[in-house]
């Protein structure tokens, strides 16, 4: 009976262990001793430093020890192939659907062999990671939940102001075009009362030097009765001129008369058209002040509707920013346990298995 020690100065091949392992669940070797040269073959083979010395009592259990090494190690790459199967998948869905609230999480995997000193802390390590990386992920589910309803009320409020301003600012635009149209027949009105205004003045004009025509005229018939008079006494046949002086005087008194009465009542039109002038240009100032205060509301309006048009589009182009980009789908590489070269265990930096990177929009 032969034990097996074994003397590694930079560690164990997880290789030869395997091969060991198969070699005692093999059933067709039934000799020990044939076993116990193969083993010893194969750890030659490995690059260990092999003392071989008989020991028929400690056979066993060596055996058994080697044989639950190989099974634990086994153990441990079927972990850590599981794991990185699992963290894979979790990536390629990660990269495939973006998240809706503008972080990102990213998992790189490691391309160098970790350095494995002890099964049960690599998984302790790798279940930490990922319940850490589970915890993230609720986290910004829950972020990702609570700020999309803010979002979507925010973007309700900002279209109901804006139908709100456009309403406004359609009243606004409907209430000047009727002023623009009630202030063009005012002035259209206004034009038609100057003209007649100036036709009246230029009829009282005529008739005032027609008035003093007639006004002469009587002064000069009245001047001619008084002389007349005056020499009734020298014949009878002047009476009958002075009748017709005395009728022509009166019908010229009443022709005065009457043109007076017209020239008074010419003057009150005239009056009261300018005093409707005058009231049609305050009018047309009273719309002019309306319809400079209505453009400069709608002008207010329209620059609201920009700011509010350009807050949307920034907010939009925000969060289209925030969205992350569509990179090209490589196909995440599956590492599988490798010897440790005796390099690696000279090292004392560890290499991280997750790394979770959150951007912030």
């Amino acid at each position: 009976m032969w034990d097996v020690r074994r003397e590694a100065t930079n560690g164990f091949d997880c290789a030869v262990l395997t091969s060991l392992m198969k070699s005692q669940s093999c059933g067709g070797l039934s000799s020990s001793k044939y076993q116990s040269r193969q083993r010893l073959d194969l750890i030659q083979a490995s690059g260990y430093s092999v003392s071989v010395t008989k020991s028929p009592k400690e056979h066993f259990a060596t055996v058994k020890m080697l044989t639950d090494e190989a099974s634990q190690v086994q153990e441990v790459r079927y972990c850590l192939k599981t794991l990185r199967e699992q963290m894979a998948i979790r990536q390629k869905n990660s990269n495939s659907k973006p998240p809706a609230n503008g972080y990102k999480v990213s998992v790189t995997l490691p391309t160098n062999q970790t350095i494995v000193t002890n099964g049960n802390s690599v998984g302790t390590e790798l279940a930490t990671h990922i319940r850490e990386n589970a915890a993230d992920s609720a986290k910004q589910k829950e972020m990702s939940k609570r700020l999309d309803p803010q979002l979507k009320e925010a973007e309700e409020r900002h279209q109901e102001e804006k139908h709100k301003l456009q309403a406004e600012s359609s009243e606004f635009r409907r209430r000047l075009d009727e002023q623009s149209e009630r202030l063009q027949q005012v002035e259209e009105k206004a034009v038609e009362r100057g003209q007649r205004v100036k036709e009246l003045e230029k009829l009282l004009v005529a008739m005032e030097l027609e008035a003093s025509a007639l006004r002469d005229k009587m002064a000069a018939n009245e001047a001619e009765l008084l002389l007349l008079r005056a020499a009734k006494e020298e014949g009878a046949d002047k009476g009958q001129r002075t009748k017709e002086l005395e009728k022509e005087l009166s019908v010229l008194k009443e022709k005065i008369h009457h043109l007076d009465d017209m020239l008074k009542c010419q003057q009150r039109k005239v009056r009261h058209m300018i005093e409707q002038l005058q009231n049609s240009r305050t009018v047309i100032q009273e719309r002019d002040r309306v319809i400079r205060d209505l453009e400069e509301k709608v002008a207010f309006l329209e620059a609201e509707n920009t700011e509010m048009r350009d807050q949307m589009e920034y907010l939009m182009g925000e969060q289209t920013a925030s969205m992350p980009k569509k990179e090209p789908k490589t196909k995440p590489q599956i590492v599988y346990s490798k010897p440790i070269s005796p390099s690696t265990m000279d090292g004392t930096k560890t290499i991280p298995l997750i790394r979770v990177i959150e951007i912030k929009s």
